[in-house]
């Protein structure tokens, strides 16, 4: 590939058209032979090729290498931003994860919303990726590692170097007398990365000299697996009934496919909802004790981020429920929005049936339901309860409906339902509605 610069400088620069170059650059050789390639190669002016570097802060010399980062971009004619990011969360899930979360937290907020970041992972990267993943007991996703296109945090990430290998970047750094900084803690064999490239790498590739560009073979098929699992999942969840309003599906329909069907398509839809993914056993439990319970149960599994509760013959998928106050009342004498908590805001529409603006200056009470409340509908008395059964409302939402009180008579379920007290005359009426915040 680096026999041929100009040619591998301009097929990335066609990948990146239409958008603003960015290079992450950590002062190492990978990402400096990238910026140095594309600074050589093209015509910075016109193609607009930026870099930023991040300087975690975990380092003594960290401030020395952001300045070596920056004379050599100056010396590139590239302009670099620098940012200082700030590592949290390092006791809880580790330095690395820790570091990373933290460098693209902080290239996010920076970086325009037209800008394509590269990064200079190349073949090794990738192969080492595979590894870890295997050993984490990953599925053909986790296998697939990293594309060479892909978005992260909102951040648009391209690759360019999956498919060279780290001696053709070290041979292109030699011959440039490229001037690298090499951080100490990559040598470090407590982490699990540098353990598997000190320690295992070059026992694996002695003995099989091409193992990057296999096992990196091997991570495509897997990501070609993954699509079309994907592919599948898709056409599942047309089938299984999935409500996208409600995050719920038909637990009658995911028991009709296949126990691998099953799982790939509530792995591809907790997906989509932009969850966390569970491991194979939490998944297992979702379909053992949620949709396989008796059909009067209200059971429960959750995990960090996601709680899957299952109601009569539906199976809903959400983010964990806050903590709510029952007890929250409002006093409403107009119609303007007000927020009512969990990021909702009561709003109004015009409707044929509803409250006029008399009834609503007249002043009404906005409160949640406390048990026995009773709503007069075509001439007779229901108990709340028993409605929201009708209306199979899941319990664990009932108490979170707003409604409308004139003094202690019940005249608007929000959503579902409107007492005969509010009907009889011509004039406008409106209806209240709930919109996110």
């Amino acid at each position: 590939m680096f026999d041929r610069p100009q040619q591998l400088a301009e097929q990335i620069l066609s990948t990146c058209q239409g958008k603003d170059i960015w290079v992450a650059y950590s002062g190492g050789v990978d990402s400096h032979v990238l910026l140095h390639l594309l600074a050589t190669q093209l015509d910075t002016k016109s193609s607009t090729i930026k870099a930023i570097h991040i300087d975690h802060g975990l380092h003594s010399e960290s401030s020395k290498w952001t300045q070596h980062c920056l004379a050599i971009a100056e010396k590139l004619n590239i302009v670099c931003q620098d940012i200082k990011a700030d590592v949290n969360n390092i006791e809880s899930v580790g330095v690395e994860a820790a570091a990373r979360e933290a460098r693209y937290t902080a290239i996010a907020q920076y970086l325009p919303e037209n800008a394509l970041l590269l990064t200079a992972q190349h073949q090794q990267d990738q192969s080492e990726t595979f590894l870890l993943q295997l050993l984490r007991g990953a599925g053909p996703k986790g296998l697939s590692s990293m594309a060479s296109q892909s978005t992260l945090m909102g951040i648009q990430l391209y690759r360019p170097f999956l498919a060279i290998s780290k001696k053709e970047i070290l041979a292109y750094a030699k011959q440039h007398q490229l001037n690298w900084l090499d951080d100490p803690s990559n040598v470090e064999t407590r982490w699990n990365r540098n353990y598997i490239r000190h320690e295992i790498w070059p026992v694996i590739e002695q003995r099989w000299s091409s193992a990057a560009k296999t096992i990196s073979r091997s991570a495509t098929l897997c990501a070609e697996a993954d699509e079309l699992m994907t592919e599948l999942a898709k056409l599942d969840a047309l089938t299984i009934d999935f409500e996208q309003q409600s995050f719920s599906l038909s637990v009658s329909k995911l028991l009709g496919l296949t126990e691998s069907r099953r799982r790939n398509v509530l792995r591809h839809l907790i997906s989509t909802l932009a969850l966390p993914l569970p491991s194979a056993n939490v998944l297992q439990r979702v379909i053992n004790e949620a949709c396989l319970a008796k059909e009067d149960g209200i059971p429960l599994v959750e995990w960090q981020g996601v709680e899957v509760r299952r109601y009569r013959n539906r199976l809903y998928i959400k983010a964990p429920m806050n903590s709510f106050d029952v007890s929250f009342s409002l006093q409403i004498n107009d119609r303007h929005e007000l927020a009512i908590g969990e990021g909702k805001i009561l709003a109004w529409k015009t409707s044929q049936q509803g409250l006029t603006d008399d009834i609503i200056q007249e002043g009404l009470q906005l409160r949640f339901r406390q048990g026995g409340e009773k709503i007069k509908i075509h001439g007779q008395h229901h108990s709340l309860k028993h409605l929201m059964q009708e209306w199979a409302v899941p319990p664990w939402q009932r108490d979170r409906i707003p409604l409308l009180f004139c003094e202690d008579e019940l005249l608007v379920v929000v959503g579902y339902a409107l007492s005969d007290a509010v009907s009889g005359t011509k004039q406008q009426r409106y209806i209240p509605i709930i919109k996110q915040a």
